[in-house]
């Protein structure tokens, strides 16, 4: 498999991981109470379900520039770019669970699956010409 496949693989697939995000902020909000504490839920009002719509656009937005980059041939620089960015969404879950009442372990499922897209990036980075 050549390194141009592997990117586009490693593209495609981090999309279509945070595009799930992403729309579930958007359109049902609601279920990533799944990831709270009772305290998290709680705390919930009108003004966070308007920040999750926000965030899932972001989300969204990363998403159409990931699924762009999985059909151009990209630098090692792109990708190493591309596995820090999959790094920020790991630090800030982690901080979350460990700094703040919200958020249960469940959430270290969405942290892991961020982090493995962080070494994977890292990994097709050192093997880019």
């Amino acid at each position: 498999m050549t390194v141009l496949q592997r990117t586009r693989i490693y593209f495609l697939a981090m999309g279509s991981y945070w595009l799930a995000f992403g729309l579930i902020t958007i359109l049902y909000p609601n279920l990533m109470d799944l990831f709270q504490t009772s305290s998290g839920v709680e705390a919930k009002s009108a003004f966070s379900n308007h920040v999750w719509l926000h965030g899932g656009f972001d989300i969204v937005a990363l998403c159409v520039l990931l699924f762009a980059l999985s059909r151009e041939p990209v630098s090692r620089n792109l990708l190493r770019a591309t596995a820090i960015a999959a790094l920020m969404p790991t630090l800030a879950i982690s901080f979350s669970l460990i700094a703040t009442p919200y958020w249960n372990p469940l959430f270290i499922g969405a942290g892991a699956g961020c982090f493995a897209f962080s070494v994977w990036g890292f990994i097709l980075a050192s093997r880019a010409p």
